[in-house]
């Protein structure tokens, strides 16, 4: 019997994006994020054009299961699938658990935020202007096909694959890799991310890759050049 190459399980998913408080009039009370570049590293012509994210820092000590249960019980309340995800944000000097939000249209926003509140999750008020990078950690649901050894491509997301790491790497390194890659590599218009999910039952790292023009054999070039430079 053929071994399957298709994995799903949770993990999670750290990134660096620019973001500012979103100017939302009806949700002035509250501390509302938007992500104002979310793929730094890749370029469209059209920035539009990219997914649109927006962050709600929440009073919680914990990201248990029951926020997540009420937070889909909320979502649930408005109708319509909302992408939802839970994680933490730092800005400077300050860690906020929160409700990242993918697409949503901003006429959604208060109703979500007003069915968050009536299952009991405490929004964040609003505070100081928030116009900085951010420090990103989102927990994720994957769903990838492994189509070489430590390459994958998400079977949810065509333009995002990942690369298995044999250790940990730090975002400085990954940084200073990246840019190494981006004059190598063939495909030189693609984002990274670092993450982790769970392979066979054991607990991997991985480099999230977003490039605009995903195929296998971008995320095979990527991969590859990327390797290179691990190897030494």
């Amino acid at each position: 019997m053929a071994t399957s190459n298709v994995l799903s399980g949770s993990g999670s998913i750290i990134k660096r994006e620019f973001v500012r408080n979103a100017k939302i009039k009806s949700l002035k009370k509250y501390m509302v994020l938007e992500s104002a570049d979310p793929f730094p590293e890749a370029h469209l012509r059209h920035k539009s054009h990219f997914v649109k994210f927006y962050y709600l820092p929440i009073h919680a000590d914990s990201l248990d299961q029951d926020i997540k249960i009420a937070a889909h019980s909320a979502e649930g309340q408005i109708g319509g699938d909302v992408a939802s995800a839970l994680g933490d944000i730092t800005i400077g000097n300050h860690t906020y658990h929160a409700i990242r939000l993918r697409n949503i249209e901003v006429s959604q926003l208060p109703l979500l935020v007003n069915a968050y509140e009536y299952a009991g999750i405490k929004m964040m008020p609003s505070g100081q202007s928030v116009h900085d990078h951010a420090l990103i950690r989102i927990d994720k649901f994957f769903h990838l096909e492994e189509i070489e050894e430590g390459i994958f491509v998400d079977l949810d997301d065509e333009q995002i694959g990942y690369l298995e790491l044999s250790g940990e790497l730090g975002w400085e390194e990954l940084e200073s890799l990246t840019q190494k890659v981006k004059q190598q590599t063939q495909h030189p218009n693609f984002d990274r991310a670092l993450g982790h999910f769970s392979k066979h039952g054991e607990d991997i790292n991985v480099i999230r890759i977003y490039a605009p023009d995903m195929d296998e054999e971008v995320i095979r070039d990527i991969s590859h050049t990327f390797r290179k430079h691990l190897d030494q």
